[in-house]
């Protein structure tokens, strides 16, 4: 008892949530009962934060927003622009998951210049979270729907593709070269239906011999 009529409770734990009683005693036979109902949350930590750019072109730039609460208890998640909330962003550039922890943004690139605070509490505890929109939308530029990480995961697979042909020629090349040193060198044969010619020199017999 922290005096004769309040009660102090330190170093509260989940456990301690509930329904407390007090009953003041008045003279001469006077009763009032009174009850305080003790919640008990814990602190929220910070909020998990992912962001994708969909497309970014010199007319638009479409890009998601993730925010989800982490740790045990359930927590509300709650978007902001500046100084204006939820309702008063408008759903024609704005598209909110059903659970609240995802939005959707589809802005002109002269209104980037802008910051999504996404906030995420329980009765006791709050934490928030900064999304800048001008530095998530620079990642794409020109008329390509590309972000920058497409284009060099497309300029590695480009290499990957040259490089790998350029071995394989190498390759090919090379087995032709070692068959043709391996390949033994054989002399033409002649054929033998071609007739065969010399020259025949014919002489006379001595004289005297008949034959």
């Amino acid at each position: 008892m922290f005096n004769s009529t309040a009660l102090r409770i330190r170093e509260l734990q989940r456990g301690d949530s509930g329904v407390f009683g007090a009953r003041i005693k008045m003279q001469p036979a006077l009763v009032d009962d009174q009850s305080f109902n003790l919640s008990v949350y814990e602190s929220v930590p910070s909020p998990r934060t992912r962001s994708q750019l969909l497309a970014s072109n010199l007319e638009w730039c479409n890009l998601t927003l993730q925010c989800q609460g982490s740790g045990k208890g359930a927590v509300n998640v709650t978007w902001k622009r500046d100084s204006l909330t939820w309702g008063e962003l408008g759903t024609a550039r704005h598209q909110l998951s059903p659970d609240g922890t995802t939005l959707r943004v589809a802005l002109p690139p002269t209104a980037t210049n802008v910051t999504y605070a996404c906030t995420v509490s329980n009765p006791a505890d709050h934490k928030v979270a900064l999304f800048d929109l001008q530095s998530l939308c620079q990642g794409g530029g020109g008329q390509s729907a590309f972000s920058t990480s497409g284009y060099v995961v497309l300029s590695l697979i480009l290499v990957a593709v040259s490089l790998g042909g350029a071995f394989w020629c190498w390759r090919v090349n090379s087995e032709k070269a070692a068959d043709a040193a391996a390949t033994p060198t054989v002399p033409a044969e002649e054929s033998p239906g071609e007739p065969q010619y010399s020259d025949i020199v014919c002489r006379s017999p001595p004289e005297g011999n008949d034959q």
